[in-house]
This record gives C-alpha cells, structure tokens and sequence, in this order.
C-alpha cells in the first residue's frame, strides 16, 4: 500500500504537485472572477481595474514571479506557500512498488522515481534526478520553468535538439506565472503550443483554466526526427488509453526496448487531463467544472480583495473548496479514500502479475518461435502500459473511479492471455 501521507486526502503532499493550472488572476483592489465553472477555449481576460505596467522581462522575455510581488501581494504570498511541499521526504516508488524495477528494465524510471515536489521545485527536481545522462536532450525541461517554454516558442523545434545540461545551467525560473499568463496576470493562457495543436478544435471544448493544467499533466512523448514534445492524439476523443496505444503502434513507436523481454515498451507519463477530460469524460467535467475549481480556493486577503489563492491544494483541505462540494458529496473526504484504496490495492496485485510474466517470458525468450514471441511482447507492451496509465496519473483513482478500474480490467484481460500463451497459471 502506498504510505498514508500519499493515500489521505488531506495530503497536500500528494496533490500539490498534481495540478499546473492557475486561475485567472487579478491585482490586489480587483474583485474576483466567478468561482464556478469557466468557459472553454485558449485564454481568458479579466478586466483590469487599471492599466498595470508589466515589470522588465529576463533574457528570456519572461517576467518572473518576484517581480510582480508588489502588483499582486496576494497571488504572490500563496504561490510562494507551496515551497512547503519541497523533496524531502518524499516517496521512492521503487520500494513502495517493488516490481517497478523489473517493469522499467532497461530505462531510466528503474534507476530513480520519487513522489513529485512542488512546482518551486521543477528545476531541482529534473537537475537530481538520475534518469538523465550525458546524452539527456533539453526537450526534458518541457513543462520544468517557463524560460525553456519562451525559448520554444521563440526557436522552434531546434530548441528541442540542444544538450540538456547545457540548456539547464541557463534556466534559474521554476513554473510560475508565465507558464499559465504568458506575461499578463489578467489573462489565463495555454503557453505550450504543441498542446494547444494536439487539442485542435476541441480547445474551446474545455475550459481555459483546465488546459492550463492540462498542457504539462498529460500524455506525450518526443517525436523520433524533431525530438519536439507532442502529445498522441488530436482532439479529446483520442485520450482514450485505447486510442494512445493504436496511435503509438501505428508509428511503431517504443520509449525503450525491454531488456528482459525484449518488448517495444511504452512509459506512460501523467495523464491528468486525458483521465479528466478526455473520451467520455470524467464526472467533474461533465458538469463543466476546470481543475482551478477544485485546486485553488477562493480567498480574501488582509487588504480585503478577493482573489484565487495559488497555493495547490487537495480540495477537502480548504473549507471555501470543500463548500462547493458538499451538494453533491455528503463525505467526499472518505469517498476519495475508498476510490484510492480500491485502486491502488488492485495496482499492488497486477503489478506482481506483470513481475511474474515478464520473467517467464524471459526465461522463454529464445525458444518461442518468432510469431508467438512477437504476440507475447506486445502482450507485455499493452499490459504494462495500461497499469502505468493508472499508476502515474497521481490521483490514486480519484480524478476518474471507474476509467482506473476500466484500465486496470484491461491490463488484466491482457495478462490473461499472457498467461495462457506461455503456460502459466493465473
């Protein structure tokens, strides 16, 4: 079982580091905008009491977080408050899940992967971790400060192809405003552009202030030529873990090649929004609600302006979110426990179902003949990638109960026939 600190919703811990979206802002003496549901597309403006004087922008043409402190006391007060969920601490998902070490054989997620810190953290984080190497490309800094975001945006694809230590010793700004205000509060943008492409004309389906988020917790991957980060999948319809996995075998693509099994293996990465939003959708979205409603309490300030606090929160740890939700959830607080634990005990169990069949079909690699072995790889490519979509997605389950278990039916039903293939028993 994962550790209490990751299973109670009252974990900031956990749920901090799962939401990137920040709400529209507004200065110090603005009213806030409406706390409900916002409307779909790729920006939104709030109007501004009065014209304020954007500060100097950094080399990168960002301006960073500290320099609008003074113009929004508020937003910058709670923003800094999630350097509280630092590293230290955190989870080592390899010992919480054992069988990982088998799994990711062969890639970098077997040598390390820690619970995620907080976004004051992103650059520590990817400058620690050991899955990088010396010949690690700067397109892992996608989603990691809004410099190397600019930078894209300014050069294009090339940025994509430069070494990533190099880029890394430029980049002093961890996600912060920019990332979801491009460089004026008043208005909430989507700055990853490939994003924004992958949701095509489904962008002005899904409210702003869930594409926000949604442009770095989800899907992607790095195209073999550019190197660019894209995401599988054009418009939500295709965010399904059925259609992903069509598109990826379409292109033959593969993350890595099993070092035990041999397998075109598939690392899925943190898909929030595809969990959320995409296919029939979750709950939540159906009835119109963005992640901000759920992440970013509303607040009033000493100076008594109303605004959207931007430190991310798990909902039931704020009473002004929790308030919202009590129409609906008589105990939320102990629905989300139940959905977790189901979840996550049903991770344990596959997980020692994946262990046991990678390592017979390794012990039956080179004496299966080519169109049984070729069945049983990718056997073990869909199993896998089925589970990971549930494992990493962060919420234990909570975002979306019944597409958890609808995944992990089908890494079941995958396993099953592996099983049967090579002779094992269930």
């Amino acid at each position: 079982m994962k550790k209490t600190n990751m299973r109670m919703v009252g974990a900031a811990v956990a749920t901090v580091a799962l939401v990137a979206g920040l709400a529209a802002c507004a200065p110090a003496a603005q009213p806030a905008a409406s706390n409900g549901p916002a409307e779909g597309g790729t920006a939104t403006e709030e109007p501004a009491a009065a014209p304020v004087e954007t500060p100097e922008a950094d080399s990168f043409g960002v301006v960073v977080a500290e320099s609008w402190k003074d113009i929004y006391p508020n937003q910058y007060e709670t923003y800094l408050a999630n350097e509280s969920n630092s590293p230290e601490g955190k989870q080592d998902y390899l010992t919480e899940y054992p069988e990982l070490v088998t799994m990711y054989a062969g890639y970098g997620f077997a040598k390390g992967y820690d619970e995620a810190a907080s976004h004051a953290y992103t650059l520590q984080s990817v400058a620690e971790t050991p899955r990088v190497n010396e010949n690690t490309l700067a397109n892992c800094l996608t989603c990691k400060t809004p410099q190397y975001t600019a930078m894209v945006n300014s050069e294009g694809d090339s940025a994509y192809q430069k070494p990533f230590a190099e880029v890394l010793m430029e980049m002093t700004e961890p996600i912060s405003c920019y990332n979801c205000h491009e460089n004026d509060p008043s208005k909430v943008v989507v700055t990853q552009k490939h994003f924004v492409n992958a949701l095509g004309a489904d962008a002005d389906e899904v409210s702003v202030n869930a594409e926000t988020c949604g442009q770095c917790h989800n899907e992607y991957y790095f195209d073999p030529e550019t190197k660019a980060t894209m995401n599988p999948y054009n418009g939500l319809k295709g965010m399904t873990t059925d259609e992903i996995l069509a598109y990826y075998d379409a292109m033959d693509f593969k993350d890595w090649e099993h070092t035990e099994t041999g397998a075109p293996m598939l690392k899925a990465q943190h898909p929030e929004f595809e969990t959320i939003y995409g296919g029939s959708q979750s709950s939540m979205a159906k009835q119109g609600y963005s992640c901000a409603d759920c992440h970013m309490a509303p607040a009033t300030g000493t100076d008594g302006a109303e605004y959207h606090s931007h430190n991310l929160v798990s909902p039931t740890e704020d009473p002004a979110i929790m308030e919202k939700c009590t129409g609906c959830h008589a105990d939320l607080p102990g629905q989300i426990v139940e959905w977790q634990k189901a979840t996550t005990d049903r991770e344990h169990e596959l997980a020692a179902k994946i262990d046991a069949y990678i390592k017979e079909l390794a012990k039956q690699r080179e004496t299966l003949d080519a169109d049984k072995l070729t069945e049983a790889q990718q056997i073990h490519r869909h199993a896998q990638f089925y589970w990971d979509f549930v494992m990493v997605e962060n919420s234990e389950g909570a975002h979306n109960p019944s597409l958890a278990q609808e995944n992990l039916d089908k890494c079941e039903d995958e396993l099953k026939a592996g099983y049967s293939l090579l002779g094992m028993t269930w």
